[in-house]
């Protein structure tokens, strides 16, 4: 039998020094999740980020015998391991997440001084795994044994109402909204409400985690998100739900607490565009503090949206998104770069659609399969199409270069200068823009404007001189 395992002193690290740009300042939240399951079992536990700290290895004290390692993005995955190797010995290695769990056999070969993998969603296996039981009785873990790596049985998903909220003293670093590293002038915060989602879009995988296993769409009670929300201190807080509307009553509710406990605070969610056939709450969102929509619309293209299994067409988003304009809050639209079947001009569409229907920001991303999605059997069955070693989907035409160049364009296309002096406009009404911070801003406008086709000449020319 393996010996189990009993720390004493946990330093969680988020080993991120670059992050996935949209999440530029959000807190490690999964990381903080676990941290707050497993922080009444050891003598002291810390939450170090890597964005945040120059020297994160200097944190790692003598009493430090364990680190709990996020690995959550294959997002700079070769600077990750690197950072994973440079744990000092004497630290025993215990690494989660989502890549982790997609790349065990990876994990330890570039990292042989990690000791277990949490395989999927952490906090039961990690109770489970500081309980000192042997490493065979834990389920929901991977590790060497004799130069063999074990799978155990895959935990079984638990329920939300389970899971303690995080504990934001176990940060060390206080979040603040940046643009690439500019502070806007306020705290920032996210929260979790719900997990999963009742939809069947064909590219997505929220509804299965990296172990196939299928997660129905659960959330917590409106109670306890407004309890969570009133102890945050941020002025910013985020809903980092896949889906926060997808039960509206529960919003409204959320909502109706919100003013009726004079919470003064500004939110962000991801919604679906069903959210515009109730224009009673999209006007009680915008009362209760919701300031940013986020809404995934994939594509400008009818036959991209019922090959995708959207659920709507683009004049239905046309017609709904009048509703989501009229409320002033600010508008992000995802968008897929590279859908099987598009041409580049189909692409290019993009950036004209999203101005049209109203969006004040875009998202944009490449398409990419992930472990369970129902796009391999889409991919073999189009002719020239082929998941590449990053899990991008591209095709004899338009490989990763084509598909990175169209996404530059796209989105130069779409920011131009009109198009940011609306959204300093709204941000401006809806009070995320004090004068104090639209001054910090105007010091990043420069750089974002030379990123527009229209502006980029003049711009370099007026700074030359």
């Amino acid at each position: 039998m393996r010996e189990g395992i009993k720390p004493n002193n946990v330093l969680c690290l988020y080993p991120y020094v670059k992050e996935v740009p949209i999440y530029e300042f959000f807190p490690p939240i999964g990381l903080e999740y676990v941290a707050t399951a497993v922080s009444d079992m050891v003598e002291s536990i810390k939450i170090v980020d890597s964005r945040y700290v120059k020297d994160p290895m200097g944190q790692f004290t003598p009493s430090i015998d364990t680190a709990l390692v996020s690995v959550n993005w294959n997002y700079t995955y070769d600077e990750v391991c690197t950072v994973i190797r440079q744990i000092p010995p004497h630290v025993r290695v215990i690494v989660g997440g989502r890549q982790a769990t997609d790349c065990v056999e990876d994990l330890f070969g570039r990292c042989p001084n990690i000791s277990v993998i949490v395989r999927g969603e952490g906090e039961a296996t990690l109770r489970d795994l500081f309980s000192g039981r042997p490493l065979e009785e834990v389920k929901g873990i991977s590790y060497v044994d004799n130069g063999k790596v074990i799978h155990n049985e895959s935990r079984p998903l638990f329920s939300l109402k389970d899971v303690k909220r995080p504990d934001r003293k176990l940060r060390t670093t206080k979040y603040r909204a940046t643009i690439r590293g500019i502070d806007l002038g306020f705290g920032f915060d996210a929260i979790m409400s719900s997990r999963g989602c009742p939809y069947s879009c064909k590219f997505c995988t929220f509804k299965l985690n990296p172990l196939g296993q299928m997660r129905k769409w659960e959330a917590r009670s409106p109670e306890s998100t407004i309890e969570e929300i009133e102890a945050v201190d941020a002025d910013f807080v985020a809903f980092v739900d896949d889906n926060f509307t997808a039960d509206m009553n529960r919003v409204e509710k959320i909502c109706d607490l919100i003013i009726s406990k004079g919470i003064k605070k500004m939110f962000l969610c991801n919604v679906r565009i069903d959210i515009a056939r109730r224009p009673a709450l999209v006007e009680k969102m915008r009362k209760a503090g919701f300031k940013i929509l986020m809404v995934g619309l994939e594509s400008a293209q009818d036959k991209s949206l019922a090959a995708l299994q959207k659920g709507f067409k683009t004049a239905r988003v046309r017609e709904e998104f009048h509703v989501l304009a009229r409320s002033g809050m600010l508008i992000n639209g995802y968008f897929i770069i590279g859908i099987i079947g598009e041409v580049e001009d189909e692409m290019l569409a993009i950036s004209r659609y999203a101005r049209d229907i109203g969006i004040d920001f875009i998202s944009l991303s490449r398409l990419r399969w992930e472990k369970f999605s129902a796009l391999e059997d889409i991919v073999k069955a189009a002719k020239g199409y082929y998941i590449g070693k990053d899990n991008g989907i591209y095709s004899e035409k338009y490989g990763r270069k084509e598909l990175t160049a169209i996404l530059k364009r796209v989105d130069r296309d779409f920011y131009t200068p009109g198009q940011i002096k609306q959204i300093i406009v709204k941000a401006y009404r809806l009070g995320i823009l004090t004068p104090r911070r639209l001054i910090r801003l105007m010091y990043y406008v420069p750089y974002i404007l030379l990123r527009t086709n229209a502006s980029t000449r003049r711009l370099k020319k007026m700074m030359r001189h």
